[in-house]
């Protein structure tokens, strides 16, 4: 009797699959929009008469409103269904990046690079939500495993396909192709997605709270130094290439193509080591090589070949450490891990927000070539706040005797089962 019951959960689980791709196509569309400017700087700069150091502000622009705005539309829109957010918030995204790709001048493209922005913040938060909700029980952690791949899968391929339309036709036309992912996921889940209530949602004063945790504001300061290092040289690295390894746009189109292809490789490896390795020395490792890697730049981006190997270096051991944190977040969290996670979205993109900030100093003052350098510094920063944090982990265990790997997950796993009842 009880294998009927099984095969119908195996049925339900393979017809919601497709919605939860659907999903993760929407999180491929925000990623491509989101990384897709760093190559398409040097034409954006040159057709709108700008300064690389000011075209990167269209990466500072979306990154704040992400940051402050994740929170702030969580809460107010906590009660709409999540079917109608999702369908929204998805047409909103398409509108900010058709603006972009119509912008006639600098001001109109960071109106709508604020757009997308809020857009991109409030899809994120929700469709994570969403996929564990319309997924049975032992089919959520791949379903969200699912999510979070569309947005790594976009450095992959979104980036290069982005790059290259951007070098047959115009940068216009590559967000043009994002405006298109974001109407056919519109279409998709239209179609597919099952009305999904809302229900009543924390403050955001709540929400922030979180951050009071024991160890969570040095975890949160891990994250922003941890991003600094790798995306104040990656969003200038169209510029990079140009100037320092001298490339031309189809050959910076294959160089963006090896960083995405270890950037995905590196975050499936970094999952499976989360699960199997422990997650402060695994960080602590990943973090090291970064530093190695970004400070080897400084003389790979000097030649094509370097450049190349680099890359995918750099995309694989950047990558690495993104599930680590989640699960080193979660530990820390205990019940109120998932608010720290959507913490850490927000710290995610502060660190963006400084990255374009810095990176566009080093552009100003002509020193393009030292980025590598100075990110690897963030990195070794990011290095101390996490021995800082472990430090105050240290003590907390030398007070109670440390959990079994069994127990550690028992405790990760609980908030998402309490929060889906």
């Amino acid at each position: 009797m009880a294998q009927p019951s099984h095969e119908a959960e195996s049925g339900a689980a393979t017809r919601v699959s497709g919605r939860v791709w659907l999903l993760a196509l929407g999180m491929f569309a925000i990623g491509t929009d989101l990384f897709i400017v760093s190559g398409l700087l040097p034409a954006v700069g040159h057709d709108l008469s700008l300064s690389t150091a000011e075209a990167g502000q269209t990466s500072t622009v979306f990154a704040i409103t992400y940051a402050v705005a994740a929170p702030i539309l969580a809460s107010l829109t906590s009660k709409v269904d999540r079917r109608v957010l999702l369908l929204a918030v998805l047409l909103v995204f398409a509108v900010g990046n058709a603006l972009s790709g119509l912008a006639p001048t600098f001001a109109v493209l960071l109106v709508s690079r604020v757009i997308t922005g809020a857009g991109a913040a409030l899809y994120a938060a929700t469709a994570s939500a969403v996929a564990a909700k319309i997924t049975p029980v032992e089919r959520r952690g791949r379903a969200l495993a699912i999510v979070y791949a569309g947005m790594t899968s976009a450095i992959a391929l979104g980036v290069p396909i982005g790059n290259e339309i951007g070098a047959l036709a115009s940068w216009r036309w590559a967000f043009g192709f994002v405006t298109l992912l974001a109407l056919i996921t519109i279409a998709g889940l239209a179609g597919r997605l099952p009305s999904v209530p809302g229900m009543a949602g924390l403050t955001v004063g709540q929400r922030l709270a979180a951050i009071r945790i024991r160890r969570a504001p040095t975890a949160m300061l891990t994250t922003v130094l941890w991003i600094v290092g790798t995306f104040s040289l990656y969003t200038y690295l169209g510029t990079v290439l140009v100037n320092v390894t001298h490339t031309g746009a189809s050959s910076r189109t294959w160089l963006l193509l090896l960083f995405g292809a270890g950037s995905f490789a590196g975050v499936m490896i970094g999952g499976r080591l989360a699960d199997r390795l422990d997650v402060r020395r695994g960080l602590a490792v990943t973090v090291g090589l970064l530093v190695l890697v970004l400070a080897m730049l400084t003389l790979a981006l000097h030649s094509l070949v370097g450049a190349a190997i680099g890359l995918l270096l750099w995309g694989l051991v950047h990558w690495l450490s993104f599930p680590l944190i989640q699960h080193r977040l979660l530990t820390i969290g205990g019940k109120n891990g998932d608010m720290l996670l959507a913490l850490n979205n927000s710290a995610v993109y502060v660190g963006q927000t400084v990255a374009a900030i810095v990176g566009g100093l080093f552009a100003s003052a002509g020193l393009l070539g030292g980025l590598p350098l100075a990110s690897a510094g963030f990195e070794v920063l990011a290095l101390v706040a996490l021995a800082f944090n472990a430090g105050f982990f240290m003590r907390g265990q030398a007070q109670k005797p440390a959990p079994t790997d069994q127990a550690r997950r028992s405790s990760e796993d609980k908030p998402l089962r309490e929060g889906t009842r």
